[in-house]
């Protein structure tokens, strides 16, 4: 069943977070800002605090939290993510202000024709197999964190990030240890800034699916510790949204069980589950079209990576140089509450019951939240 589609909007994205601070900050940039958050921040609070709660959309929230609770009650605004609504395109937007088509990471797990392998771009493994690369493929992916831009502007802002350890050698253990260590900076004297980033709900979305028991305990201790920060603080603009939000993840489909569509394959399928980019033998697209129609239409989409850069899907603005490489020459994108792998010996695939990277609105949307401690008007 095919679902209701959402476009990113990047007139009204998170990309739009960023460049509102980055100008707050006094940093000039041709990325327009959230109106609202820019209106907001004119309020000149001494604490900036960015909080990233991973996969928290709003399907997700209104599924899992009442009308009344805190979180629920403080949405400013719905707002989309960025295509592809995933971690490492969405929090890279966020850290350095720029849209997925400009930064480059489009995916959990790019095709390196260089390299000839699907790389975990995070964890710089070969995806299918789970070992180490030797090289270092995030060095050719670098970019400039919206801190070093602000700090190169205004050197007096003190600029904080506040992770999980497993992520940020000296980072936090606990969602609670993450708001300890939030008011602890906002005590400091001095103009701070602060980015938080909690894996959450997305890591117990993945095991257990957006509707889960379990997602409902996460938010309900989420909504509750940010209650808490929220009333402990001072003189502060709290800013709370999503990398992007959730689907259940209903089965996965192994391209493995069409041996006729696997034959016209060029290289492994790569950057997410589902949206997958399709390397083709040039001899063979008539033929990967015809069976596509026969095998897949019914729960995906496919969109030539050339128009979707053409229609912005992406974002505006020049392409980073891995960009057209990464997409192939279709993308496979799901459309229903399927996925779509490809098993190899000895790989490493897992079904997850929650999952994103598709063009739904439940996996699109996310939360602009604010809330203002003693604003000065």
């Amino acid at each position: 069943m095919k679902l209701k589609l959402f476009y990113p909007d990047y007139d009204c994205s998170i990309l739009g977070i960023p460049n509102a601070l980055l100008r707050h900050y006094g940093v000039k940039t041709d990325i327009a800002p959230l109106p609202l958050l820019e209106k907001a921040l004119k309020h000149n609070h001494k604490n900036v605090i960015l909080i990233i709660l991973d996969g928290m959309g709003i399907d997700m929230l209104q599924h899992n939290l009442p009308f009344f609770s805190f979180l629920r009650r403080h949405i400013k605004k719905r707002i989309s993510s960025v295509f592809p609504p995933t971690t490492t395109a969405a929090t890279t937007t966020f850290y350095s202000g720029l849209p997925p088509v400009a930064h480059g990471w489009l995916g959990w797990s790019p095709y390196f024709k260089d390299l000839g392998l699907v790389v975990e771009l995070f964890t710089n493994k070969n995806f299918y197999t789970g070992q180490d690369i030797p090289q270092n493929v995030t060095q050719k992916m670098s970019y400039t964190h919206i801190f070093e831009k602000i700090k190169n502007t205004n050197p007096t802002v003190q600029t904080t990030e506040v992770f999980p350890a497993f992520i940020r050698p000296g980072g936090v253990s606990s969602f609670d240890e993450s708001c300890q260590r939030i008011k602890a900076q906002t005590k400091k004297p001095g103009s701070q800034f602060i980015i938080a980033y909690w894996t959450d709900p997305d890591s117990t979305s993945h095991k257990f699916g957006p509707y889960s028991p379990n997602i409902k305990q996460v938010l309900k201790n989420l909504n509750s510790k940010i209650k808490q920060l929220c009333a402990a603080l001072d003189d502060s603009l709290v800013i709370i949204t999503a990398d992007h939000g959730h689907i259940q993840n209903k089965k996965d489909i192994f391209l493995n069980d069409y041996p006729d569509l696997m034959d016209c394959l060029a290289a492994p399928l790569s950057l997410d589950m589902r949206a997958q980019a399709i390397f083709l033998k040039p001899e063979k697209e008539t033929t990967f079209l015809s069976l596509f129609n026969r095998y897949l239409a019914q729960d995906f989409m496919l969109i030539k990576s050339q128009t979707a850069l053409n229609m912005n899907l992406f974002g505006v603005g020049p392409a980073h140089p891995y960009a057209k490489d990464f997409l192939g020459d279709y993308l496979l994108i799901s459309t229903s509450e399927k996925s779509l792998a490809q098993r190899f010996p000895n790989d490493c695939h897992k079904y997850l019951p929650g999952a994103h990277y598709g063009l739904t609105n439940r996996e699109m949307l996310v939360p602009l939240i604010l809330i203002e401690k003693n604003p000065h008007f």
